[in-house]
Parts: structure tokens; C-alpha cells; sequence
């Protein structure tokens, strides 16, 4: 099983994040023809559907959808065994070795246990334990509080996100046995990128819009730009390749966004949804970026099985 924790600052938008990706699956997942396949476990299936039939009605996540979610475990399945996600080699059959299990964790506050953890405490909590043991960890980052300097980060409350995440990677270091150099592998999300603030992205000297999912060169070097003066500890420990201590892949980044109608006196702010030509009505969002992170969760599923 694939262990992937999911972490973001207050309302960053982890929710519609895990609700985006179950779309995702479900509309590009379904049809016999399809490339891969998905189903929710029986023990995950009630909140998630909830959270998608919120979704597809328009409608973000209200206060009960949020509490009732904290993990998705789901079945990927793949046309053979390492096969691309959008490769047009496919194989006609299918075998269990094609699928991977793997299982979404929202921790909801770590802060006071991690602290504890990390000042020498020897009592750790079953949800703690679980958080610190992952494969993978997706880092929520809301555009929209992206500063465009050092000191607009530091005035920020990107500050804070930053110290939580440095200490939080920090205990996943200590919590690993000793010469354990299975990889954790960093996904960033910017989420909200729809909002990010122009002036953020002429500091950082970056186009409106991010390169292509294929150029991941292009797209690293992108998303460094936005994140070296926002988030400067957590990337330099994602980025260390020291021979002691906890192993970082090569971190990863993705952009999400979702169309919205604005909020009108009487009527909260809504999910824009538009007509697709094979799957009837779905949200407007940054869809080809959630089936290239759904690769790359292929990807490492196939090599953390070896």
C-alpha cells in the first residue's frame, strides 16, 4: 500500500484537492476502453461520495464534509505494470499486478504533537504514527498568500506554514529507523493558482501560467521561483542530499485551480461547471494537471513495489 499524507495550511483547500482528484479518476476512469481503472474502498466510499456529489453540484466543501474526511483509500489500475497514464501502447488485458493500493491521509493538527515528538517525548499518538510513516507527502501551498519578496512572506502567515512544515518533515527524519533510505517523495500543490497575485509572478520573473505537465524541468524551475522566498526552510530540506537521515526524492509540482462564479449577497461563491463532450457536466479545473499527478502516483506505487 502506498501511504500519502496530505498537508496544507488553513484553508488551502485539501478537501477540494482529495474531492478533485476522486474526479478526476471517476471521469477519466470508467469506461472499459480507459487507460486505468479505480474504485473507492467500501470503508472510504460514504464520505468521498459525499464530497463528490458536493462537487459536481457546484458546491465546495461545507464545515460537515471537511470534518467527515480524513483519509481515501482507493484501487489504481493500470494496463500493464508501469504503463503511462496517457501512453497510447496500451495493453488489452488486465492483472492484478496492474493495480496498487493506495491510501490518502488528512491529518487535521500536528502542531502539538509534532512539537512534543520533537522536544524528546516518547508518547506518540496512533494518527501521528501513521502521518510519519507515509511513502508520500503532498504539501497544499494557497497561491493566493504567495508574497512576492522574503519580507512579504515573513509579514505572512507563508512564515508560520513554513516553520510547521520544516518542523513536521523534521519528526518524519527522526521517526525513521536508523539507515532507512527509502525515499519520501515531496508533491507540492499550488493550489488556487487561478488567484495568485500578478505581482508575485513578475517578482518572480515567471509567465501567467506554468509550463506544460511534460516539461517537468520547466515546471520545477517554475514553481521554485514562486516558493524560494516563501517557503525558503521547507525547500532547502526537501531539497538537502545529505548521506545521513531521512531520503527526499526529487520534489514534484502541480497547479490546481477550480472556475468559480463569485459570491452575490445571499448565495455563497460556486463551482463553475461546464458540458464535456464524453462525460456529461463536471467542474472547471486544472483537469490534465490531476491525470498527471495521478501518473506520478502510478509511478512511485510501481517502484515502491519493486
Amino acid at each position: 500500500m502506498l501511504r500519502i499524507v496530505v498537508v496544507g495550511d488553513r484553508d488551502s483547500g485539501r478537501t477540494t484537492f482529495l474531492g478533485l482528484l476522486y474526479i478526476a479518476q471517476v471521469k477519466s476512469g470508467s469506461d472499459p476502453a480507459d487507460t486505468f481503472r479505480f474504485h473507492a474502498t467500501i470503508d472510504s466510499m460514504e464520505e468521498v461520495s459525499a464530497l463528490f456529489q458536493r462537487l459536481m453540484s457546484g458546491s465546495f466543501p461545507d464545515a460537515a464534509t471537511k470534518e467527515g474526511i480524513h483519509e481515501m483509500n482507493v484501487h489504481l489500475g493500470y494496463r500493464g505494470r508501469g504503463a503511462k497514464l496517457l501512453s497510447r501502447l496500451r495493453s488489452q488485458e488486465w492483472n492484478p499486478e496492474d493495480y496498487a493500493t493506495v491510501r490518502f491521509l488528512l491529518p487535521r493538527t500536528l502542531d502539538e504533537d509534532v512539537s512534543r515528538f520533537l522536544k524528546g517525548s516518547s508518547i506518540i499518538g496512533d494518527r501521528l504514527r501513521e502521518t510519519l510513516e507515509g511513502d508520500a507527502i503532498v504539501i497544499l501551498v494557497d497561491s493566493t498568500k504567495l508574497g512576492a519578496t522574503a519580507k512579504d512572506a515573513e509579514d505572512g502567515t507563508m512564515k508560520e506554514y513554513d516553520a510547521a512544515l520544516e518542523a513536521y518533515l523534521t519528526a518524519n527524519e527522526r521517526w525513521r529507523p536508523r539507515g532507512d533510505r527509502s525515499p519520501l517523495y515531496p508533491i507540492f500543490i499550488l493550489s488556487k493558482f487561478d488567484r495568485v497575485n500578478r505581482k508575485v509572478l513578475r517578482a518572480a520573473k515567471v509567465e501567467d501560467s506554468p509550463p506544460p505537465t511534460g516539461r517537468k524541468g520547466p515546471r520545477t524551475a517554475y514553481a521554485e521561483a514562486l516558493l524560494r522566498s516563501n517557503l525558503p526552510k521547507t525547500l532547502k530540506k526537501v531539497k538537502a542530499r545529505e548521506r545521513t537521515g531521512l531520503a527526499f526524492a526529487p520534489p514534484t509540482y502541480f497547479f490546481s485551480w477550480v472556475g468559480t462564479e463569485r459570491s452575490s449577497p445571499g448565495r455563497s461563491e460556486k463551482i463553475r461547471l461546464h458540458q464535456t463532450p464524453d462525460s456529461g457536466w463536471e467542474p472547471e479545473y486544472s483537469r490534465d494537471e490531476y491525470l498527471a499527478l495521478l501518473e506520478f502516483i502510478w509511478d512511485v506505487a510501481a517502484h515502491s513495489r519493486g
